[in-house]
Protein backbone atom coordinates (compact mmCIF):
# COMPACT_ATOMS: atom_id res chain seq x y z
CA UNK A 1 0.00 0.00 0.00
CA UNK A 2 1.29 3.44 -0.93
CA UNK A 3 2.25 5.67 2.00
CA UNK A 4 1.36 9.37 2.13
CA UNK A 5 3.99 11.99 2.84
CA UNK A 6 3.95 12.53 6.60
CA UNK A 7 4.72 16.05 7.81
CA UNK A 8 7.46 16.29 10.40
CA UNK A 9 6.83 17.36 13.97
CA UNK A 10 7.55 20.98 14.77
CA UNK A 11 9.57 21.85 17.83
CA UNK A 12 8.92 24.95 19.93
CA UNK A 13 11.53 27.23 18.35
CA UNK A 14 11.21 26.05 14.76
CA UNK A 15 14.88 24.99 14.39
CA UNK A 16 14.07 21.47 13.20
CA UNK A 17 11.35 22.84 10.95
CA UNK A 18 13.72 25.29 9.23
CA UNK A 19 16.45 22.65 8.88
CA UNK A 20 14.09 20.17 7.22
CA UNK A 21 12.70 22.88 4.92
CA UNK A 22 16.22 23.97 3.93
CA UNK A 23 17.14 20.33 3.19
CA UNK A 24 13.99 19.89 1.08
CA UNK A 25 14.65 23.08 -0.91
CA UNK A 26 18.31 22.17 -1.46
CA UNK A 27 17.39 18.65 -2.62
CA UNK A 28 14.59 19.95 -4.86
CA UNK A 29 16.97 22.38 -6.57
CA UNK A 30 19.97 19.99 -6.71
CA UNK A 31 17.86 17.50 -8.64
CA UNK A 32 16.85 20.29 -11.02
CA UNK A 33 13.16 19.92 -10.26
CA UNK A 34 12.61 23.67 -10.03
CA UNK A 35 10.62 25.05 -12.95
CA UNK A 36 11.00 28.81 -13.16
CA UNK A 37 8.34 29.07 -15.85
CA UNK A 38 5.62 29.32 -13.22
CA UNK A 39 4.51 32.82 -14.24
CA UNK A 40 2.28 31.40 -16.99
CA UNK A 41 0.39 28.97 -14.78
CA UNK A 42 -2.76 29.86 -12.97
CA UNK A 43 -1.65 29.79 -9.37
CA UNK A 44 -4.45 28.37 -7.30
CA UNK A 45 -5.10 30.85 -4.53
CA UNK A 46 -7.25 28.34 -2.69
CA UNK A 47 -4.72 25.52 -2.49
CA UNK A 48 -4.96 25.58 1.28
CA UNK A 49 -8.75 25.47 1.55
CA UNK A 50 -10.66 22.39 2.60
CA UNK A 51 -11.33 21.30 -0.99
CA UNK A 52 -8.33 19.05 -1.61
CA UNK A 53 -9.61 18.00 -5.04
CA UNK A 54 -7.74 21.00 -6.49
CA UNK A 55 -4.46 19.26 -5.71
CA UNK A 56 -5.43 16.06 -7.48
CA UNK A 57 -6.24 17.90 -10.69
CA UNK A 58 -2.70 19.29 -11.04
CA UNK A 59 -0.32 17.78 -13.57
CA UNK A 60 3.23 16.81 -12.65
CA UNK A 61 4.50 19.92 -14.43
CA UNK A 62 2.15 22.19 -12.49
CA UNK A 63 3.02 20.57 -9.16
CA UNK A 64 6.69 21.36 -9.75
CA UNK A 65 5.81 24.90 -10.81
CA UNK A 66 3.74 25.46 -7.68
CA UNK A 67 6.54 24.18 -5.44
CA UNK A 68 9.03 26.39 -7.29
CA UNK A 69 6.72 29.38 -6.83
CA UNK A 70 6.54 28.70 -3.08
CA UNK A 71 10.35 28.40 -2.85
CA UNK A 72 10.94 31.67 -4.72
CA UNK A 73 8.21 33.53 -2.84
CA UNK A 74 9.90 32.45 0.40
CA UNK A 75 12.97 34.41 -0.73
CA UNK A 76 10.88 37.62 -0.74
CA UNK A 77 8.35 36.91 2.00
CA UNK A 78 10.10 35.46 5.08
CA UNK A 79 8.64 32.17 6.31
CA UNK A 80 6.29 31.83 3.33
CA UNK A 81 7.42 28.21 2.86
CA UNK A 82 6.80 27.56 6.57
CA UNK A 83 3.26 28.91 6.19
CA UNK A 84 2.69 26.55 3.24
CA UNK A 85 3.89 23.61 5.34
CA UNK A 86 1.61 24.59 8.19
CA UNK A 87 -1.48 25.10 6.02
CA UNK A 88 -0.84 21.67 4.40
CA UNK A 89 -0.25 23.01 0.89
CA UNK A 90 3.17 21.31 0.70
CA UNK A 91 1.69 18.14 2.18
CA UNK A 92 -0.98 17.96 -0.54
CA UNK A 93 1.43 18.88 -3.36
CA UNK A 94 3.88 16.15 -2.29
CA UNK A 95 1.08 13.61 -1.94
CA UNK A 96 -0.07 14.46 -5.45
CA UNK A 97 3.50 14.21 -6.69
CA UNK A 98 3.78 10.74 -5.16
CA UNK A 99 0.45 9.69 -6.65
CA UNK A 100 1.56 10.91 -10.08
CA UNK A 101 4.70 8.77 -9.85
CA UNK A 102 2.75 5.77 -8.55
CA UNK A 103 0.14 6.09 -11.35
CA UNK A 104 2.89 6.30 -13.97
CA UNK A 105 4.45 3.06 -12.67
CA UNK A 106 1.10 1.27 -12.74
CA UNK A 107 0.41 2.50 -16.27
CA UNK A 108 3.88 1.33 -17.35
CA UNK A 109 3.26 -2.14 -15.90
CA UNK A 110 -0.07 -2.49 -17.69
Amino acid sequence: MKQDFIPFNFNANGVKEKAVIRLFIDTFCEHQLADNDYLNIKLHKNLNNSDTSIFYELSLENILKHITHIIWTDKVIPDYFVSKVRDNTIYHLLNRLGKTEFDAKIEYLN
